[in-house]
């Protein structure tokens, strides 16, 4: 019989040659099934580090959206203001911000307004079917050539308590000793501030609270950092409570502030009021009302902060002997003026008012609210101001005031100026 001899390269028996193939395929399978584990591993870790990425991209959009909010909120009669006059507020009142119209309906709240029983769009009709807070576009809107920021709505409303009362912030028992608080008889609204941020397919929606502080407490009807000198009797200091619109006559019944305050001793000041002089100087305690002041005021640092915030600003010196007005009672301004002023004739203005150097009033010149002064307070004549009077009185001479000039407290016209000031975030509600 002829046998077969195979050498050691020859091809193995069909047995196993089949069990050798099995185990490539096992092993090709292994390694198809390892890679794609590790594609689809690293595909993750990618998404889970761009996920965090986009949703502080989104949080980031949102808080941006907020702040344009409060800073639209912040000053009535300023440009893209979208709030409500000062002292009007209706419960049932909101806005949308929107960077395209219709953005609102993203809202996932955006039907509450038909069912909460208040007036939203100010129609005069409550949960109508279609009612919603009215739009208003954002500030993205205008930009060109840049990149804007993705908030497609942001959403502002007062803060309501249980019976749909606007809860206020603000001092609610006319003393300074007390913190400002909620409360619904003083001060302004606080508001509710809802925004979605957006960055590729990440969304947050976040919602914070906002309130406006108020003023720290003036100390009299005149704070005085230097000496004053007075000439004649027939001037009227008052730091007794005003009325806001002329003539301003004393409030019955209503707490009073000394009539002068210094920081320093405040005999200096007593010892030019003597006679009837005396009578002229009225407010808590005995006449002339003069007493040591219980807030040393940094009148600078209150100089820089309003200045950044002006409505009108004067480079230099300005003397105004015309009817001009620097705003009114119901659209306050803040003037900050860089040198000198001189205030005669009939001009008048409200709000605050801002002198870096010497101050010269006269004639029936009138202005309402807060007077800060870093140079001297030259006051005669007719001239009025209904509020407080704030003088560093330390460039030069003496702060003098002479026949005829008013300088009446009135705690109405100060709490006013929180107009004026900012909104800023008290509480932040992440969604």
């Amino acid at each position: 019989m002829e046998q077969s001899v195979r050498g050691p390269l020859g091809p193995p028996a069909g047995g196993a040659a089949g069990s050798i193939l099995v185990m490539v395929v096992l092993v090709l399978f292994l390694l198809t099934s390892l890679g794609i584990s590790y594609v689809a591993l690293t595909k993750g870790d990618r998404q889970n580090a761009d996920g965090p990425a986009a949703g502080s991209q989104a949080f980031e959009n949102a808080q941006v959206g907020i702040s344009e909010v409060l800073a639209r909120m912040s000053v009535p009669g300023r440009e893209q203001y979208i709030g409500q006059a000062p002292g009007t507020y209706s419960p049932g009142w909101g806005r949308y911000v929107v960077n395209r119209p219709g953005n609102s309906s993203m809202d996932p709240q955006h039907d509450v307004p038909t069912t909460d029983g208040l007036d939203n769009d100010g129609d005069g009709a409550v949960d109508e079917a279609g009612e919603h807070y009215p739009e208003t576009g954002s500030r993205q809107i205008s930009l060109v050539g840049v990149t804007p920021l993705d908030y497609p709505w942001v959403k502002v409303r007062y803060k309501l308590n249980a019976a749909n009362q606007v809860i206020l912030f603000g001092d609610h028992d006319d003393d300074p000793t007390t913190p400002p608080r909620e409360n619904l008889v003083q001060g302004v609204p606080k508001i509710v501030v809802t925004a979605a941020g957006s960055s590729g397919h990440s969304t947050r929606i976040v919602t914070v609270e906002a309130v406006k502080w108020p003023l720290p407490p003036v100390p009299a009807a005149v704070y005085a950092e230097g000496n004053l000198a007075f000439r004649g009797d027939t001037f009227q200091i008052d730091g007794r409570d005003h009325g806001i619109e002329s003539p301003s006559e004393p409030i019955a019944d209503a707490a009073s502030l000394p009539g002068i305050a210094s920081p320093n001793d405040p005999s200096a000041i007593s010892a030019e009021l003597v006679g009837p002089r005396a009578q002229r100087v009225r407010g808590s305690g005995a006449q002339p009302s003069v007493a040591t002041s219980s807030a040393n005021l940094d009148l600078q640092a209150m100089d820089e902060a309003w200045s950044q915030i002006a409505d009108v600003t004067v480079a230099g010196d300005r003397h105004d002997s015309n009817a001009e007005s620097w705003g009114s009672i119901e659209d306050l301004k803040i003037v900050n003026v860089q040198g000198n002023l001189s205030m005669s004739g009939s001009i008048s203005g409200a709000g605050v008012l801002l002198v870096r150097g010497d101050l010269d009033m006269g004639g029936e010149a009138r202005w309402s609210g807060l007077v800060i002064c870093l140079g001297d307070a030259k006051l005669h004549g007719g001239g009025t101001i209904v509020g407080s009077l704030l003088v560093q009185g330390t460039l030069s001479g003496r702060s003098e005031v002479s026949e005829g000039p008013r300088v009446l407290y009135s705690s109405a016209m100060i709490r006013r100026l929180a107009a004026l000031t900012g909104y800023e975030v008290s509480s932040w509600i992440d969604q």
